[in-house]
């Protein structure tokens, strides 16, 4: 069961504007985004973006309803963080953080998006919002297709590592051969851009569990 949804958030201003003004747009947007979450500011607000009604029963079903109408989850981000200057990562829990999406590009139109959504699963759960010239579209691949994959290792590159491309069925294989042989020679196996680290405890038994897919 899906229980930690990966989100990233994207800006791409119009490449015609000089990189002050490009710059000027993607702060614009990371304002607008941020806010105070449970006593402490964080970079995307759920609260701010869509400001709950006063008049909603607390843990009644209307207020559930409102949640997942408005912000796509019961839950508020956690977790949220800039990787780059114009890319922002957050998890929601359950679900998707769609419609909170969807209402910062209707407030900037002029502005292209992408919006991607990956479940803690490897495979299951992805999609992408994009708003291109003030025209959002939307990808939902088939669970455990290439495309959903390529989604997958986008939001979490550390499990790349861990699939094969098959070029028969045309998606991904989980596979950790190499892995293991590398733990095997040299008793660890690290990621080149270390981000996943395997190795062998003190009885020789690999530190990861094959089974175990979770995000980290």
């Amino acid at each position: 069961m899906t229980k930690i949804v990966r989100n990233k958030l994207i800006i791409m201003p119009n490449k015609a504007l000089s990189k002050a003004d490009i710059k000027a747009k993607i702060n614009e947007v990371a304002d607008y985004c941020k806010g105070e979450e449970r006593g402490f500011k964080k970079e995307m607000s759920f609260s701010k973006i869509s400001p709950k009604p006063n008049n909603l029963v607390k843990d009644s079903k209307e207020e559930d309803d409102w949640y997942l109408y408005h912000w796509g989850t019961r839950e508020i981000a956690y977790n949220s963080c800039w990787v780059s200057d114009n890319a922002m990562i957050f998890d929601t829990l359950y679900n998707p953080a769609c419609p909170i999406a969807c209402k910062i590009m209707r407030r900037f139109p002029d502005v292209n998006f992408s919006f991607l959504y990956a479940a803690d699963k490897t495979g299951r759960t992805t999609g992408e919002l994009k708003q291109l010239d003030g025209k959002v579209y939307a990808i939902v691949p088939r669970d455990y297709s290439k495309k959903a994959y390529e989604i997958a290792f986008d939001l979490r590159p550390h499990k790349r590592a861990l699939y094969t491309l098959n070029s028969e069925t045309g998606t991904y294989d989980y596979d950790m051969s190499d892995i293991l042989h590398e733990v095997g020679m040299n008793g660890y196996y690290q990621e080149s851009d270390g981000t996943m680290l395997i190795g062998l405890d003190d009885k020789g038994n690999l530190m990861y569990d094959p089974s175990d897919d979770l995000p980290f």
